[in-house]
C-alpha cells in the first residue's frame, strides 16, 4: 500500500520547444503558490531555475531543475526541462521520472519542431498530460490555429479546450473565458457579457462533445444539453486524461499571469497521483507494486527509487536527485546500487529547489529529492537510470533510460600544463552528470576528444570547464561524430601462435561473432565463454576490456560500432604458459578479421530541421538546404503568416548552420533540430 501522502503529490515536468515560456510559466507557478515574493526575468537572468551561468548568460535552460511548491493542499513536483535539442538528456530523464507533462505552446509560432518531438517522447513514456498556449499577449496570437496544429499533430489525443479566448471583432483580445467556471480572466478592458454567454456556449458544447466519446455519464449531459455539476466533470475528465484519451488545454500568458492559476487547479484535479501512474493502463509500469517481495518482514514496504542525476556542487555538496517509486528513505538508511551492487549510507534527504536545497528528516514514494551521502560513505558515481534500494530488499532493476548518441566531436586542449592535467578529471565529472556528453583521452598527448549532440552542447561544455573546473582549453573544429555498423552476419575463429624459444610455444583461440542489429540499437557485447571459462580472472577481464575498447572506436576505420552485437563465443589455449597479452593479441585480430567479413559500413548523423521564416524567404532557404544534400519533407504555412520547412540534413552539413541561416534571412528565420537517424556515408563504395 502506497504512503498515505500520495494522494497529494504530483510529479510533472513542463516541456516545450525553445523560447515557448517554460521557465517563465515555472517562476510564476513559484510565485502562485507562495515560494517566491516576485517572478524573475530571464531575460535579466533572475529566475529560479535557471540557476547556472550559461543559462542566465544565454537565456536559455540547459539542465533540468526540480522545485517543488504547494497548491491546495496538493504537493507539486515540478521539473522545469530545456527546449534546446542539443540538451535533449535532460528532457529524456525528466520524462522517465514524471507522472505527467505539461506542453507548452507559443500562440505566435504554434507546434514548433521540439514541442513536437518532446510530446511524442512523453507518450512514448505513456505520460498524460495538459497543454498551456502562451503568450496570448502577443501581436498575431491565434489561439484557434494552435489548437488545430495540437489536432493534426497529437491525434492519438484529442486536445480538449478548457478555456478560450475573447475578441473583438477588429480582433483585439479582451479577455479570456473558464468554460468550466465561467469566469473572465486576463480582462483588457470592457467585455461584453453576450461575448462572454456566446463563448461559453460554445466552449462548453465542443467540451461535451468531446468527452461524451469516451464517457457515458458526460454522453448524457450532452444529450440533455445541459453542463455537468463541477465534481462530475472533474472526475469524467480526470478518468479521460489518465486513459490518454484527451488532453486538457488551457491558456493564457506566463509573463502577466493570465491563466496560471487555472492552469494549477487543472495540475490538481486531472493529474495522476504517483500510485494511479504506476497503476495506469497507459503508464510503463516500472514494477508491480503489490508485488510482495517489495514487503518488509514488518509490514512496511522496501525503499526502491531510480537515479535521475548525480550533482558534484560545492553547495549543497554532492547528492543523488532521485525519483522514489516505492517505500521512504531517510538519514541513515543504507542503500545499494543494485545495477552494480554497490552499498553507501544515507547522510542527509534534500528538498530541491533548483539550485537550492532544504534538509528534510524523510521522503516517501512519488517524491523526487536528493539523497547525500554520510561522512563515511562517498557517493558513488551513478549512472541516470541506476536503481537504488534498501538494504534487506530484493535487488530489482527498473527500465534503465535511453539516451541519443553524440553528432559532433571536438578535440581539447588544455592551455596551461595545470590545465592539461585536470581535464581528464573535469570532463569525468561532467559526463557523470550528463549521459549524452562522451569523451576519450587523444588524439594526441595532453588531448581529450569530447561528444556532444551539437555545437551549442560543446560551447557550453568548454564554458562549464572554465567556469566549474577552472580549466581553460583550446579547440579545433568540430567533427562529426560518425559511427560504423556491419553489413552481414560474420562468425571468426582466429588462433594466435608464437614460439618464444625452441622448448616454449604460447597460443590462444579466439570464436568471434558480429551480427547487424536493428536501427537505434547501439552496441551489444556478450561474453558467454567467461560462464565456463577456467582462464585466469585477469585474462578475462583484459579480453573483454580489448572487446569494449574496440567496439567504443578501436576499430580499423575509427569510429564506434552501433546497431551490432558483438559476441565472443570461445577463448582457449594449448599451453599452459600463454599470459594475458596472447590473448588480448588473439583477440584483436579475431575482432579485425570478423569485422573485415562483416563489411564495416560508416554511417553519418542525420537531423531533423525545421526552420520557421517569412514566407518571402523560404525559396533562398529551400535552395541552401538542397545544396546540403537535405531531403525536404515538407513546406507549409505558419498561424503568423510565416511559412516552414521540414527536412533531413546530414550533422555534417549542418556545422555552422546557425550564421549561414542567419546571413540568407538577416536573422529573421529561427530553427530547430533533432537527431533523426544513422545513414550509410555516400561517399562509400557499394
Amino acid at each position: 500500500m502506497m504512503d498515505a501522502r500520495d494522494d497529494s503529490i504530483r510529479n510533472f515536468g513542463i516541456i516545450a520547444h525553445i523560447d515557448a515560456g517554460k521557465t517563465t510559466l515555472t517562476e510564476r507557478i513559484l510565485q502562485e503558490t507562495g515560494e517566491i515574493r516576485i517572478c524573475g526575468a530571464v531575460e535579466d537572468g533572475t529566475t529560479v531555475s535557471d540557476y547556472l551561468l550559461q543559462e542566465r548568460e544565454r537565456g536559455i535552460s540547459i539542465v533540468s531543475a526540480a522545485v517543488t511548491c504547494n497548491w491546495r493542499e496538493k504537493q507539486f513536483n515540478l521539473l522545469d526541462t530545456p527546449g534546446h535539442v542539443d540538451f535533449t538528456a535532460e528532457v529524456e530523464r525528466s520524462l522517465r521520472v514524471m507522472d505527467a507533462a505539461i506542453a507548452v505552446f507559443c500562440a505566435v509560432r504554434g507546434v514548433q519542431a521540439q514541442s513536437e518531438m518532446v510530446w511524442r517522447r512523453a507518450r512514448g513514456y505513456g505520460l498524460p498530460g495538459l497543454a498551456f498556449v502562451n503568450k496570448l499577449d502577443r501581436e498575431g496570437a491565434d489561439f484557434h490555429a494552435v489548437l488545430a496544429q495540437m489536432g493534426e499533430f497529437f491525434g492519438d489525443s484529442k486536445p480538449l479546450p478548457l478555456m478560450l479566448p475573447v475578441k473583438d471583432e477588429s480582433g483585439k483580445f479582451l479577455g479570456i473565458v473558464d468554460l468550466v467556471t465561467g469566469e473572465l480572466v486576463g480582462e483588457q478592458g470592457d467585455v461584453p457579457a453576450d461575448d462572454i454567454e456566446l463563448t461559453l456556449w460554445d466552449g462548453r458544447r465542443q467540451i461535451l462533445e468531446t468527452l461524451g466519446e469516451c464517457d457515458d455519464a458526460i454522453a448524457d449531459f450532452f444529450l440533455k444539453g445541459d453542463f455537468p455539476p463541477k465534481e462530475i466533470f472533474t472526475a469524467a475528465l480526470r478518468r479521460a486524461v489518465l486513459k490518454n484519451a484527451v488532453i486538457p488545454v488551457f491558456c493564457g500568458s506566463a509573463k502577466l499571469g493570465w491563466g496560471v492559476r487555472t492552469l494549477l487547479d487543472g495540475v490538481a484535479d486531472y493529474l495522476p497521483t504517483p500510485s494511479e501512474r504506476l497503476c495506469s493502463p497507459s503508464g510503463k509500469r516500472c514494477f508491480s507494486i503489490s508485488d510482495g517481495k517489495l514487503t518488509a518482514p514488518d509490514g512496511r514496504r522496501f525503499a526502491v527509487m531510480s537515479v535521475v542525476k548525480t550533482i558534484r556542487s560545492p553547495w549543497p555538496g554532492d547528492y543523488a536527485a532521485v525519483r522514489i517509486y516505492s517505500g521512504r528513505v531517510e538519514k541513515g538508511m543504507t542503500l545499494t546500487d543494485a545495477n552494480r551492487n554497490i552499498s553507501w549510507k544515507i547522510g542527509q534527504v534534500w528538498r530541491l529547489k533548483a539550485a537550492e536545497a532544504d534538509e528534510i528528516p524523510f521522503a516517501v514514494a512519488g517524491e523526487v529529492v536528493g539523497l547525500a551521502a554520510d561522512a563515511e560513505s562517498a557517493l558513488p558515481a551513478f549512472r541516470a537510470g541506476d536503481t537504488l534500494v534498501e538494504e534487506g530488499a530484493p535487488l530489482i532493476r527498473l527500465a534503465r533510460m535511453r539516451f541519443p548518441e553524440p553528432v559532433l566531436s571536438l578535440v581539447l586542449e588544455g592551455i596551461g600544463a595545470e590545465d592539461r592535467r585536470n581535464l581528464p578529471d573535469a570532463l569525468a565529472v561532467l559526463a557523470e552528470e550528463d549521459p549524452t556528453l562522451r569523451w576519450k583521452r587523444g588524439p594526441q598527448d595532453g588531448q581529450c576528444t569530447a561528444s556532444g549532440m551539437g555545437e551549442l552542447h560543446l560551447q557550453v561544455l568548454r564554458e562549464r570547464l572554465f567556469s566549474e573546473h577552472r580549466v581553460a582549453t583550446r579547440a579545433g573544429r568540430p567533427l562529426v561524430a560518425y559511427r560504423a555498423t556491419v553489413a552481414q552476419e560474420a562468425l571468426i575463429e582466429r588462433e594466435f601462435r608464437r614460439q618464444l624459444s625452441p622448448t616454449l610455444t604460447v597460443q590462444a583461440k579466439v570464436v568471434v561473432k558480429f551480427e547487424p542489429l536493428p536501427q537505434n540499437s547501439g552496441a551489444e557485447v556478450l561474453f558467454p565463454f567467461a560462464e565456463s571459462s577456467s582462464l585466469p580472472k585477469d585474462c578475462i577481464d583484459a579480453i573483454q576490456q580489448a572487446v569494449t575498447e574496440f567496439v567504443d572506436g578501436g576499430t580499423p576505420s575509427g569510429y564506434p560500432l552501433t546497431n551490432t552485437r558483438v559476441t565472443v563465443q570461445e577463448v582457449s589455449s594449448e599451453s599452459e604458459d600463454t599470459s594475458e597479452p596472447v590473448f588480448l593479441t588473439a583477440t584483436r585480430l579475431a575482432l579485425v578479421d570478423a569485422l573485415t567479413n562483416a563489411r564495416e559500413v560508416v554511417l553519418e548523423p542525420v537531423m531533423r530541421l525545421e526552420v520557421s521564416s517569412a514566407a518571402e524567404q523560404i525559396g533562398a532557404i529551400l535552395n541552401d538546404l538542397n545544396a546540403r544534400r537535405a531531403k525536404v519533407l515538407q513546406v507549409d504555412a505558419l498561424p503568423d503568416g510565416g511559412s516552414r520547412a521540414v527536412a533531413l540534413v546530414p550533422v555534417a552539413e549542418m556545422i555552422s548552420y546557425a550564421t549561414s541561416l542567419r546571413s540568407i534571412t538577416g536573422g529573421r528565420a529561427l530553427f530547430a533540430a533533432e537527431p533523426a537517424a544513422l545513414e550509410i556515408r555516400p561517399d562509400q563504395s557499394k
